[in-house]
């Protein structure tokens, strides 16, 4: 909606950016005052974030009855122009510039505003790395501001190829349309063309609403990140700050923890303290790093077993049933859970609390698999409304077992809120289920269970 120019500032001896608005031709005197709004919408909203992604606002001059935004002059260029010019970007750098668009929106939101117009050319990426969001021209107050919902021409703002469904079928949109577009943004980076790209722009809108893209085929680790963001539900979309965490995983390799003596992750197993509830270091991760010592050793009669074990869970009522199974391992289950084999994989069920727990083979470095767990379970669909608490190597172990807990929705409609929890170490992957609202008891079942568990020589 407008040309920036480079100029010098003769009072202060400074370069700027100064923002003319273009208008377009056979306007009506009130279309040119809504643009002229919009322009002065957009450094109000600007001048009142103070993030080091957002460029800042120098001042506004009105000249011949047209507004002009002084703004600071980076020397960048634009995510489009990078992308153009040099090619897709590999998912690492990607995601890094990714990050740094969500810390401003993260900024932005919390102020009450919205962006509405996220897209690679809107994002320009500075000589020294840093990474700014530019035009506000389409911010709105998210807190019920004035609004620039007017329009010009076929009562819809934005670029087509970047908008969000919910905006496009005129329903109030939220913070999750920002999300949508950065989702949309990355895409286009990774992949060299937007997924909704089309001949015009209703062909584009109607690709939009369908959601009909192609799959992304270099997007690699970010592919996950894009299927949370794009989904047509703004429900089913990850929260800000689990995207984060995901954008994270991407840009940075995992760190590894330094080598510990056994006597040592002996020490830690058994004398750490349990930390409270709402983490992931819980009672469960206790006993992952019990179930990963006894993995190794084989030696678990002193810890607890059979009905010892599990009666003295709050919760638990009668004996256990042992079961001695073919990968290798004996456990112990409350008696009346449902048992099922598929392959190597053996999952018990408890009806009456609608609680699962299923022990597959596993190989390979733990926290790696959990990602592409996670990473596959994303791109399918299989979990509605994810939301990640916690993906980490389990301390003090060199990054030989992980765990990954997480809430969703269910497959079914109507299902309550689910909580899961995978812990994974040389050998094995746990996986226990159980409704979110009801996870503390749950979870010291699944204590009670694990401490049960025996991997045979």
């Amino acid at each position: 909606m407008g040309t920036v120019w480079r100029a010098h500032d003769e009072m202060l001896d400074r370069e700027v950016a100064l923002k003319e608005v273009r208008l377009p031709g056979r306007l009506t005197a009130g279309e040119r005052r809504l643009l002229c709004r919009r322009l002065l919408g957009e450094a109000r909203a600007t001048a009142a974030l103070r993030h080091p992604g957002v460029v800042a606002i120098h001042d506004v001059v009105i000249e011949d009855g047209r507004p002009w935004i002084v703004m600071e002059f980076v020397h960048a260029r634009s995510l489009h122009e990078i992308v153009r010019t040099e090619g897709p970007l590999h998912p690492v750098r990607a995601a890094k510039i990714g990050r740094a668009v969500l810390s401003v929106l993260r900024a932005a939101h919390g102020a009450g505003i919205l962006h509405r117009d996220v897209k690679p050319s809107n994002v320009l990426v500075g000589d020294d790395g840093r990474v700014y969001l530019t035009d506000f021209g389409l911010a709105t107050d998210a807190r019920g501001g004035p609004s620039t919902d007017e329009t010009i021409v076929a009562g819809i703002e934005g670029s087509p190829a970047f908008l969000a469904p919910e905006r496009i079928r005129g329903e109030d949109a939220g913070a999750a349309a920002d999300l949508w577009s950065l989702g949309v943004m990355l895409y286009t980076a990774v992949e060299g063309v937007s997924p909704y790209a089309r001949p015009h722009a209703l062909a584009t809108m109607v690709a939009v609403l369908l959601g009909e893209h192609a799959p992304p085929r270099r997007a690699g680790a970010l592919t996950p990140v894009l299927a949370a963001l794009m989904c047509q539900d703004p429900a089913d979309r990850l929260p800000a700050h689990d995207v984060d965490r995901l954008l994270a995983d991407v840009a940075r390799p995992p760190r590894l923890d330094p080598p510990v003596s056994w006597q040592q992750r002996m020490h830690v197993g058994l004398s750490a303290r349990r930390p409270r509830a709402g983490a992931l270091a819980t009672v469960a991760m206790f006993a992952v790093l019990a179930v990963v010592l006894g993995a190794w050793t084989a030696r678990w009669d002193a810890v607890g077993q059979g009905d010892a074990a599990l009666q003295s869970v709050p919760g638990v009522t009668g004996r256990a049933a042992t079961y001695h199974e073919d990968a290798g391992y004996t456990i112990d289950v409350p008696a009346g859970w449902e048992r099922r084999v598929s392959g190597g994989a053996v999952e018990w069920t408890d009806r009456a609390h609608a609680r699962t727990l299923r022990i597959v083979p596993a190989r390979g470095d733990a926290l790696a698999g959990l990602r592409r767990a996670e990473h596959a379970a994303l791109a399918s669909g299989g979990l509605p409304g994810y939301r990640r608490l916690r993906m980490t190597a389990v301390p003090g172990l060199g990054g030989a077992a992980a765990a990954w807990e997480f809430t969703w929705r269910g497959r079914a409609g109507g299902t309550p809120p689910l909580h899961s929890l995978h812990s994974r170490m040389p050998g094995y992957e746990f996986a226990f289920t159980a409704p979110d609202d009801r996870w503390t008891p749950g979870q010291r079942v699944y204590d009670g269970i694990l401490r049960t568990f025996r991997a045979r020589n």
